[in-house]
């Protein structure tokens, strides 16, 4: 494990469901961190302030600013995921690989030149459309 305490870290994408914070704990035998979670999308934002365990492979060391379309604002009322059509859910999955790829530093023409040339690949490929719409729906069904 090369994650340490007091790090900062986030597990997901703004553009579904994410989670960044400090992680307050380490457990080296289950490869496992405790995380205090100070930033997450809105409708995942009642789970700021809590401590939540994850497997260390799942986390990413936070390299700069939060990205856009995240929050430090704890809600008071748990919201229902979000519900996205197929078509969404493949434009997110295209903008989740920019994002990982480039940042959000590009400007929005690049950006959106980029995420509709990823969807299009996507939606070529039906195996691999299929994939991203069935591992979003997992996702956002453990979101609830």
């Amino acid at each position: 494990m090369i994650l340490h305490k007091g790090e900062r870290v986030f597990w997901g994408a703004p553009e579904v469901i994410y989670l960044e914070g400090t992680i307050t704990q380490l457990q080296e035998e289950s490869q496992s961190v405790v995380v205090h979670v100070e930033r997450a999308t809105p409708h995942s934002a009642h789970l700021i302030g809590n401590e939540i365990a994850f497997a260390a492979q799942g986390l990413q060391p936070l390299q700069g600013a939060s990205p856009p379309g995240t929050t430090s604002e704890r809600a008071t009322q748990t919201l229902p995921p979000p519900q996205f059509s197929d078509e969404e859910k493949v434009r997110r999955g295209a903008a989740v690989a920019i994002h990982q790829q480039y940042g959000y530093h590009l400007s929005p023409e690049q950006e959106q030149a980029l995420i509709n040339q990823v969807a299009q690949a996507i939606n070529a490929d039906p195996v691999l459309r299929q994939r991203i719409i069935q591992s979003m729906d997992e996702i956002l069904h453990r979101e609830r």
